[in-house]
């Protein structure tokens, strides 16, 4: 596979945040990151292998349960981030 096909994906339901965070992994030297909103993962993903998944701070229980029974069955070996707000109680 060439690395078009490999791809870094970032879910989170706010688009600007996931920029952000998709920029900051660019920055590292990754090129093929791409983001999408928890119901969309998929189209975005299309045929391309799932290299890694960061999941944003806003999703809800649900949505991050959802995401990662389906990431699971898709590739149980894919590498998954959670991210967090940095909010405190």
């Amino acid at each position: 596979m060439t690395g078009d096909e490999y791809v870094i994906l970032v879910v989170n339901q706010t688009k600007a945040e996931g920029e952000k965070l998709k920029e900051l992994i660019e920055f590292m030297d990754t090129p093929n990151v791409r983001t999408a909103a928890p119901d969309e993962w998929r189209q975005v993903l299309d045929e391309r292998r799932l290299e890694a998944l960061f999941v944003g701070p806003d999703l809800s229980p649900e949505e991050v349960d959802a995401l990662l029974v389906d990431v699971g069955a898709l590739d149980p070996n894919v590498p998954i981030v959670m991210m967090d707000d940095g909010d405190r109680a």
